[in-house]
């Protein structure tokens, strides 16, 4: 193997580690935002607010390293949910920053807005992912279901009274959508 070769490799598998990383914190932010509405955390919003970008910055790399190995197998519809995806976490991150940095609300609002068209752009991705049977397909379900069934046991838990907060309703696609990425990561960091 070519010295660029292996570089492209250690980087990517860097990436890889970057996603997993940021995955798996993504699932706990969720999960600590939920509990601090329910006064169950020492942490409060503001430390979580603040570790956002970071943990979405993780997240982006991870899905670059993941693109850069697999886009090549890609149809249309996989493309274009990552697009989505991909800019709805752009979007996130650079909304969360400006809200932590500067204090912005319109960058919250931003982050808002654009973390529901990453949540969208990740079930089409999913969705692509699984007909053009790219690996990891445990990854793939993960994104694809992270709306719609996650959702769906959110709001379940909500209405029928079992966790007796709407504050509930966005930890299921969050909890999915960040194992998703995980999933992604995991992978691209133990493909040679």
């Amino acid at each position: 193997m070519s010295e660029f070769g292996s570089e492209r490799t250690r980087l990517a598998r860097l990436a890889g580690l970057a996603g997993l990383a940021g995955g798996l914190a993504w699932v706990g932010l969720v999960v600590a935002s939920f509990a601090v509405g329910q006064g169950q955390t020492l942490l409060g919003y503001g430390t979580l607010d603040v570790l956002t970008p970071a943990i979405l910055a993780l997240a982006v790399v991870g899905l670059a390293g993941y693109y850069a190995r697999t886009q090549t197998e890609w149809g249309r519809v996989t493309t274009a949910g990552f697009v989505a995806f991909f800019a709805g976490l752009l979007g996130a991150l650079a909304g969360s920053a400006a809200y932590v940095a500067g204090g912005l609300l319109t960058g919250w609002t931003l982050s808002v807005w654009s973390y529901l068209l990453a949540l969208v752009g990740a079930v089409g991705f999913g969705a692509g992912l699984l007909w053009d049977e790219v690996p990891p397909r445990s990854g793939a379900l993960l994104l694809a279901i992270s709306l719609p069934a996650g959702l769906g046991v959110s709001l379940t838990l909500a209405v029928g009274g079992v966790v007796p907060d709407e504050a509930v309703v966005p930890v299921g696609p969050g909890v999915l959508l960040g194992a998703g990425i995980a999933v992604l990561g995991w992978w691209v960091w133990r493909e040679k």
